[in-house]
């Protein structure tokens, strides 16, 4: 009788769903706002474990056809300025063209930030619409409001390019600059790439910078690069003929994304020392550039799986032609066995991870009790894109190291068919937290799990966050939460969502009656997003 109970609580909980999962569980079909919120915010057209990235690029597609214009503007220009996402809000921002002109003029410069967006745009617009007025209108908007010194040199060809097809017509003789990436462009006479020149003292600096590398002398070439705020970026055609003076001179003069990104490169190349890490990547520099600190561990475990392919390769080992995607499985083979030359580097990205967790203004989740419960199931293994070092699994065990170091109530619930012991020491640093979730995945998605665990053992918790791909099995998240919030009506549950699925684990109506918020994708802005919950609830009581 209990279990006949049990089953018709389920049948009862799931009686509303309209669709299931891809394993063929109850859910809820989501309304294209909340389609339209998740793309935006994860930008997830790729292949994960269940989907593969043709249905997805074919969904999302038939999403923005039927889109609303105005919740279309809405959800694409949050995604690119609050996500830092690109892919998507990009690709809406074409569609919307399609819907409406003056939406869409206000919307571009909300989400073509740089040269990089704008090219993307004029590649997609291209293959979904060709261009009319009011797209060459907004470029050339765009041309005009963005253009300066640093741009010219960074995305010279992008921008020339954007002109020439926008015909935009400017009088300032930067435009002389970048339209001389093409030698066949009318009435770009020399006196004016000069008058620029002249005008522009790090335009005339860039052009002396590769006059001296082309002709070897790299002396003057890091004279100029260490005097002038050159763009490293549009110098890596140049990279091959570097000494170490020059790769000097770059580390030196590389932002902390970029510098991030480089640490392998400029560790092989004998200039990263660890004064020159210290005064590059550190909470302050993180904090300024508003890159969160997850990034750090991108960037180690991006090392650590050159360095384990190195050693395969040195070993005879086949490694492929993707280094990272043969080596990340073998990541715990490198473990803390550094030389002493590169062990500095591992130990001050974990350092500032730590520091940054410590740092973070936890004001809002003080004083609380939390639980964090990840999803350490098998289908959490994907990867995040084809080409990223980074699983789902990574991701959600980030957030556990974040929170477990930043806060000192914090319960941790990895779970996949059960719950997992978890007895890490919160004194350990993140880079131990993350690696001792990832090491835990297997088996498959019961969703309940933690909740069911969290009703068993009496665990009375202010807020729990459940960081997953929402691929359930099981009986299901949703009953068992409705059981755990009779009994704690105060308590908030955060559903973190990883996934680019078409479906929902939650009825988007019960949501807020249940003190349910689902937030779709795990970029670095998500507890920035949780802080702003937390805030506004507080706000609503008082």
């Amino acid at each position: 009788m209990k279990t006949l109970k049990e089953n018709l609580k389920t049948v009862a909980t799931y009686a509303t769903a309209d669709t299931t999962n891809a394993e063929g569980f109850a859910a809820w079909t989501l309304s294209d706002a909340a389609l339209l919120e998740q793309l935006a915010m994860t930008g997830t057209l790729g292949n994960s474990f269940y989907a593969n990235a043709q249905e997805a690029a074919k969904e999302a597609v038939a999403l923005l056809e039927r889109a609303d214009a105005q919740a279309l503007v809405a959800a694409i220009v949050r995604g690119r300025n609050e996500g830092f996402i690109r892919a998507f809000p990009i690709l809406g921002l074409v569609y919307l063209s399609k819907k409406n002109a003056h939406l869409f003029q206000d919307a571009f410069k909300k989400v073509v930030l740089t040269g990089n967006d704008l090219v993307d745009f004029i590649e997609v617009a291209k293959t979904v619409r060709g261009f009319g007025r009011s797209l060459k209108t907004a470029i050339a908007d765009w041309i005009a409001s963005n253009t300066n010194p640093y741009y010219a040199q960074k995305y010279r060809k992008q921008i020339a390019d954007a002109i020439r097809l926008s015909r935009f017509k400017g009088e300032d003789s930067i435009y002389a600059y970048i339209l001389n990436a093409y030698s066949d462009v009318k009435g770009n006479s020399a006196e004016k790439l000069e008058k620029a020149y002249a005008e522009y003292p790090d335009l005339a600096a860039h052009r002396d910078f590769v006059a001296a590398v082309e002709v070897g002398d790299l002396a003057s070439a890091a004279r100029i690069l260490n005097a002038r705020n050159l763009d490293v970026n549009s110098l890596t055609a140049y990279y091959g003929k570097f000494d170490k003076t020059l790769w000097a001179a770059v580390a030196k003069r590389s932002p902390v994304m970029r510098c991030v990104k480089y640490l392998a490169k400029f560790l092989r190349e004998g200039v990263l020392t660890p004064e020159l890490l210290k005064a590059k990547v550190n909470v302050e520099a993180l904090k300024k550039a508003k890159v969160f600190p997850f990034r750090l561990y991108t960037a180690y475990l991006a090392f650590t799986s050159e360095m384990a392919c190195a050693k395969r390769a040195a070993s005879g080992a086949d490694v492929g032609n993707k280094p990272f995607a043969n080596a990340f499985a073998s990541e715990n083979e490198v473990s803390q066995d550094f030389p002493v030359e590169e062990k500095f580097l591992i130990d001050h990205l974990a350092e500032v991870m730590n520091e940054y967790a410590q740092s973070y203004d936890w004001s809002a989740f003080a004083g609380k009790r939390w639980v964090i419960a990840p999803d350490v199931s098998g289908s959490m293994i994907s990867r995040i894109g084809d080409s990223s070092v980074l699983t789902y699994a990574t991701v959600s065990a980030m957030f556990v190291g974040f929170f477990v170091k930043g806060l000192e109530n914090v319960t941790v619930l990895p779970w996949d068919e059960e719950v997992k012991p978890y007895r890490v020491p919160r004194a350990d640093s993140v880079m131990t937290h993350i690696k001792s979730i990832t090491d835990m995945v297997e088996g498959c998605t019961y969703m309940e799990t933690a909740v069911n665990y969290m009703l068993k053992k009496g665990i009375d918790t202010d807020y729990a966050v459940f960081l997953t791909d929402t691929e359930e099995y099981g009986s299901g998240w949703l009953k068992a939460w409705k059981n755990y919030h009779k009994r704690h009506p105060k308590a908030v549950a955060f559903v973190l969502r990883g996934d680019s699925y078409m479906t929902s684990p939650i009825p988007e109506a019960e949501a807020e009656k249940l003190n349910v918020y689902q937030i779709f994708g795990w970029n670095d802005s998500v507890i920035d997003y949780i802080k702003f919950v937390l805030e506004k609830r507080k706000r609503a009581v008082a």
